[in-house]
């Protein structure tokens, strides 16, 4: 009988808890959510947060703050992220290589897809091949053939070990067998100054760091990452025009603690596909060379199980997988 009693009183407290949480689920965001970005102020993916943060704020009438967190390659960022409570006033501003590349090519304290989970693709965009604009080559393919005949020689800058401007170029060379020098730097501006000053001969960029400079003239477009030619640049070839099949698409968006309830993220999902349509932020995007999107949980998880085993193989071509 005692059993029976405790095991009736254990039921209702499940029942009334999962009320609770379906309740509270249903009336969020009642105050302040955090959008954690997972490196410096002033880049792309910064950019993209706040713009974005902003027409959030005024669809559910609600403060939500963008806070930066670097480091570690936007590890330190995630770490703070996934140990949030699960409540989902703690979100990331995610950039693809975090859900990729990041686990596996240094020690990190979460699961993709597990502790860490999709909510929204918002943004994608391809990458730039710049070279100084008095550079020896004025395509593509001489590129190529200077590289193969200079082996070791010709030097490319990245923001850094394993980001895009890393993996693209290692991509590149690894499908090409060319032998270039990877020089990282502390960001994507710093990179692309290497450029500018001639201190490394080539840099594939992200295309909101790049676009201004080769419209300026600053420096020269040899080729974009895109499947199709930019409508920001259409006199600049894509690169699988030379290379067939050739393509990489950086992407970002929000991400949660695993745990947060489904109705929150469908939520905050439904939320951001209307924002993916907002006449300002299309501009905002278009000028950045980034392409809105808005998907929902489902069809972001989707599109990273689909690009997990593409990335493990740059990771390997860029050999910067952890022993």
């Amino acid at each position: 009988m005692a059993l029976r009693q405790w095991l009736a009183t254990a039921a209702a407290c499940f029942v009334l808890f999962a009320s609770i949480e379906a309740s509270c689920a249903q009336q969020w965001p009642a105050r302040t959510v955090r959008i954690i970005v997972p490196y410096g102020a002033g880049g792309v993916t910064d950019t993209m947060a706040r713009v974005t943060a902003d027409r959030l704020g005024k669809i559910f009438n609600q403060s939500f703050v963008v806070e930066n967190k670097p480091g570690a390659g936007g590890a330190i960022g995630v770490d703070y992220v996934v140990h949030a409570p699960q409540d989902g006033y703690t979100l990331l501003f995610v950039g693809s290589t975090l859900f990729t590349v990041l686990p596996i090519a240094q020690n990190v304290n979460y699961v993709p897809l597990k502790d860490l989970v999709p909510v929204s693709i918002t943004g994608t965009n391809g990458m730039i091949l710049v070279v100084a604009k008095d550079a020896p080559y004025s395509s593509l393919s001489e590129f190529i053939a200077y590289a193969r005949s200079h082996p070791g020689k010709l030097t490319y800058s990245s923001g850094g070990t394993a980001t895009n401007n890393h993996l693209s170029t290692a991509y590149l060379a690894g499908k090409e067998g060319l032998d270039m020098v990877h020089v990282p730097f502390t960001g994507g501006q710093a990179a692309l100054t290497a450029v500018l000053s001639k201190t490394v001969d080539m840099h594939f960029g992200n295309s909101s760091d790049l676009i201004g400079p080769v419209k300026s003239g600053s420096v020269k477009a040899l080729a974009v990452s895109t499947r199709e030619r930019m409508p920001q640049l259409p006199d600049v070839p894509t690169v699988a025009e030379t290379i067939p099949g050739f393509e990489y698409i950086a992407w970002n968006g929000f991400a949660a603690t695993g745990g947060v309830p489904k109705e929150i993220t469908s939520r905050l999902a439904e939320a951001l596909r209307t924002v993916a349509r907002d006449p300002g932020i299309l501009k905002t995007f278009d000028n950045l060379g980034i392409q809105s999107v808005g998907t929902t949980p489902e069809e972001a998880a989707n599109s990273i199980r689909k690009d997990m085993p593409i990335y493990a193989q740059i990771v390997d071509m860029a050999g910067v997988r952890r022993k």
